[in-house]
């Protein structure tokens, strides 16, 4: 027996998304017997069949193909029937019956999607529903929030499931089986509030700043009222729904931080006056009637496709050379290399050694953005396992960082004391220094180090990047990755290599300048202040990646 195509349905459901024309949509719940035609003419969205129809299979898939969207919720006599009733392709949700076998096609829970908004819908047939089956239940509606959940029960189940989830009952419809009538049939509306769709790069630490730390705080206040939608553009269905928003729009100005609603849209990166702006949009589509709504649908009437690649023609290879330089002035990355450098150079490693790693690091970080912007590595961005990885990483370098900076500053110290001149240790020993190296000799070889710069490079280029070209960067992904443009690939490696400069002068910079014969005759005859700067340096290094850390 093959399994219902359940993930493929609903997967289609997830994408009839749209605009909030209406306060609500309609659902027709039915049982006892098959509905008359009217109910197919209606104006619901989406049927819940709940059998009980004392009809033959055959009567009941006849009554089902006339309906493009529906589900079935059967107790457990109709179970039988699922079989006959399985090519049709409906999907059956049972939300408490283990069944014998995985042949039978049981889901504890369905996710209906309509204009942004979400029903979830549990089916429980057994009048006395496993406690394990109650948990599940409750971690979906947790983790989904859906906007409003129906519940299918019996007379015995109903106050033991509304007891456990007791929470979620202000948005529940509840539903007694043994209730059910003949011919029974049941309009459920679905609220809808105005949906606010904020548009940001995953890759952009300003707009992560501002989705994380700035907007959540207007977006509260109003979280009775209006329903917020966070797309990452950098994902292409979603860069898709940003341009049809644009064009529909007329965006002039586009920024990497982008907000859209039916009384229209907001694009700024400025944390000061962003959330008052917002709070005017979100006024404004407050106080919009459903005549004056304007639609997010686009009245372009070709492919976005076509609006993708016209866009990406307009582009000349300085405007993209110049957004990499400019999105590669990133401070953890600088703060990354300068940290390896100065750590390898104060436990004494060579400069053949210090130049390959640095160079391998900045090599990672190229073919880490080029392989991101093919879309191969966004998946790792939105794990959590990944996200804790990161974090830590950036706090240890960021808490050596601090090491450093007192070490530097007690050099300091100790010089204006002594007024001793002696050779940049940070602070450390020479004995101290020579059994660290030792041990990492021993420990690491040279290869290692190589690979350890390449990961490094690898997990920072995955968290952080610039928000510059966030303006021209989806646009030159989506092409290179929807087709087999070579000037998309040709702009992609353009981007990338210039994003790597800024990198590349402050490694060098730091490299030849630490054997630069001037530098180090003015840090000799400037000992206190080179130090303090040093560790000033440090500090300030330390704080970016605290930040990013924390962020």
């Amino acid at each position: 027996m093959k399994k219902v195509n359940l993930f493929i349905f609903g997967f289609l459901m997830a994408l009839l998304v749209g605009t909030n024309v209406a306060s609500a949509f309609e659902v027709s719940v039915y049982g006892r017997g098959i509905p008359s035609e009217e109910i197919y003419q209606g104006k619901s969205n989406f049927f819940v069949d709940l059998g009980m129809h004392s009809i033959t299979s055959e009567n009941w898939k006849t009554a089902l193909d006339k309906l493009d969207k529906v589900v079935i919720l059967p107790n457990q006599e109709d179970i039988k029937n699922i079989p006959a009733i399985e090519p049709l392709g409906v999907p059956v949700i049972v939300s408490d019956w283990k069944g014998a076998d995985t042949d039978f096609p049981v889901l504890p829970s369905f996710f209906y999607h309509e204009n942004e908004h979400t029903l979830e819908i549990f089916n429980w047939s057994s009048d006395f529903p496993d406690m394990s089956f109650i948990d599940t239940a409750r971690k979906s509606i947790e983790k989904e929030n859906p906007d409003q959940i129906l519940m299918i029960v019996t007379e015995k189940n109903a106050q033991f499931i509304k007891d456990q989830l007791t929470p979620f009952q202000e948005k529940t419809e509840w539903i007694i089986r043994d209730e059910v009538s003949e011919n029974f049939v049941q309009n459920i509306d679905i609220p809808e509030k105005p949906v606010i769709y904020f548009f940001f790069s995953s890759r952009c630490p300003i707009c992560r700043h501002l989705k994380n730390d700035v907007t959540p705080p207007v977006f509260e206040k109003y979280q009775d009222q209006i329903k917020v939608i966070y797309l990452d553009y950098v994902i292409s269905a979603h860069y898709e729904k940003l341009v049809l928003l644009e064009e529909t729009w007329q965006v002039e100005h586009k920024t990497s931080v982008e907000i859209f609603s039916d009384a229209g849209y907001v694009a700024s990166e400025d944390e000061k006056t962003i959330n008052e702006q917002i709070e005017e949009l979100i006024q404004k589509t407050l106080a919009l009637s459903n005549e004056e709504k304007k639609k997010t649908q686009t009245l372009f009437t070709g492919k976005i496709e076509d609006l993708i690649f016209n866009r990406f023609k307009g582009f000349t290879p300085w405007v993209v050379a110049g957004a990499g330089v400019l999105d590669g002035l990133n401070p953890c990355a600088f703060a990354t290399i300068i940290f390896m450098v100065n750590l390898l150079m104060a436990i004494g490693h060579t400069r053949r050694r210090i130049f390959e790693i640095g160079i391998a690091y900045s090599l990672s970080v190229f073919f880490t953005y080029l392989l991101m912007g093919l879309g191969i590595f966004h998946i790792w961005q939105t794990l959590s396992a990944y996200q804790i990885i990161s974090r830590v990483i950036y706090g240890v370098m960021a808490s050596v960082l601090i090491i450093f900076a007192i070490l530097s500053i007690k050099d300091a110290i100790q010089y204006r004391k002594d007024k001793k001149e002696t050779e940049f240790s940070m602070g450390l020993p020479k004995s101290f220094r020579i059994k660290i190296n030792q041990y990492l000799k021993k420990s690491f070889s040279e290869k290692k180090l190589i690979v350890a710069a390449i990961f490094s490079g690898f997990v920072i280029s995955l968290l952080e990047a610039g928000c510059t070209g966030q303006i021209y960067l989806p646009t030159i992904m989506y092409i290179a990755r929807e087709s087999t443009s070579l000037r998309a690939f040709f702009f992609l490696l353009l981007y990338n290599t210039f994003f790597i400069i800024p990198l590349l002068v402050v490694f060098l910079g730091v490299y030849y300048g630490s054997q630069s014969k001037a530098l180090v005759n003015f840090g000799r005859k400037n000992i206190l202040f080179s130090k303090l700067a040093m560790g000033s340096l440090f500090i300030v290094l330390s704080i970016l990646l605290w930040q990013s850390a924390l962020s």
